[in-house]
């Protein structure tokens, strides 16, 4: 895409790229904030299409509602010892 295109790339980053100054270019740090960058991401859909982009989407959506509904094991051990 971006050859063909002939996208100009962004001027490289020295660092921490998770701590990016333009927040577009920082990458992100959660499964849901990857999604949301990719449910945006038109480069993607045109690189990857639609139906692609969406059924993978549905299915990062899926994982993160499971995984919020999972308890870790240090939560067990840390409200256990509460009661």
């Amino acid at each position: 895409y971006g050859i063909a295109e002939k996208v100009e790339p962004p001027v490289m980053t020295k660092g921490d790229a998770t701590n990016d100054s333009d927040p577009t270019l920082a990458l992100p740090l959660t499964l849901e904030a990857a999604v949301e960058r990719l449910r945006g991401s038109e480069v993607a859909r045109i690189a990857l299409g639609d139906e692609f982009i969406d059924h993978f989407i549905r299915t990062r959506d899926w994982e993160c509602r499971e995984y919020r509904k999972a308890v870790s094991d240090w939560e067990l051990r840390r409200y256990f010892e509460a009661v």
